[in-house]
């Protein structure tokens, strides 16, 4: 089952997943409510792919909590634009309760703006989860001297026979990549533009809709680099 939800009041709240599900959220106005818990439970042999793109105007604080079951996966993926003085707080917890369940986190984020942007989130694997795979990533850019970001993706593992890892990356601008592109050929400002495509574009890419991926660079083409 594949759904996308433009611009939706809400979330699906508390669903139990029961065959192979993708929603994709494409956000650029503002919620019913800044503040959302949402909670999935993945049957057995099922996988659950959710892809959320973030630019609303607003201030943000969303509650991501997924348990899997034996043999179960999960990929949560976002991209996240903070271009003024919001503060905005995503937290993705996985919970692997059973074996063989796998998972992946993905955040990556620009904070353009005075505001703040954090990523958070915890993989758990409890005692007896053998065979699991779980994996968390964070990644913010900031282009604003005032910006305030947190990427802090963090690994709960009570089992040996596992894999498991996490990264973060938070700052501006690598000087190096700036000077090998520039030295392709590119100005200061196109190198900061493919730079900055490119921490989301592979987010954005997932809506797998050629209208919603062009209103996306559109949001991106307007910041001030």
């Amino acid at each position: 089952m594949n759904n996308t939800f433009i611009n939706p009041e809400n979330f699906l709240f508390d669903s139990e997943i029961k065959e192979d599900v993708s929603l994709k959220y494409f956000l650029s106005n503002t919620l019913e409510k800044n503040e959302q818990d949402i909670h999935y439970v993945v049957d057995e042999n099922c996988s659950l792919d959710l892809t959320i793109v973030d630019f609303m105007p607003s201030d943000i604080k969303i509650h991501i909590v997924v348990d899997l079951n034996r043999g179960s996966k999960v990929s949560l993926n976002l991209a996240s634009l903070n271009s003024l003085e919001f503060s905005k707080h995503f937290t993705f917890d996985v919970n692997h309760n059973y074996p063989n369940s796998y998972s992946r986190v993905h955040m990556s984020g620009i904070n353009a703006g005075s505001g703040y942007l954090k990523f958070l989130g915890n993989s758990t694997i409890v005692n007896g989860a053998h065979g699991s795979d779980t994996r968390q990533e964070g990644k913010i850019t900031n282009l604003h001297p005032d910006a305030k970001s947190e990427a802090s993706p963090a690994l709960l593992i009570k089992e040996n026979d596992v894999n498991a890892s996490h990264g973060a990356a938070l700052g501006a601008y690598n000087p190096d990549q700036l000077f090998y592109l520039m030295s392709r050929g590119l100005t200061m400002n196109e190198a900061k533009k493919l730079v900055t495509f490119g921490t989301l574009l592979p987010i954005i890419e997932k809506l797998e809709d050629v209208e919603l991926i062009n209103l996306a660079k559109s949001f991106l083409e307007e910041l001030k680099l």
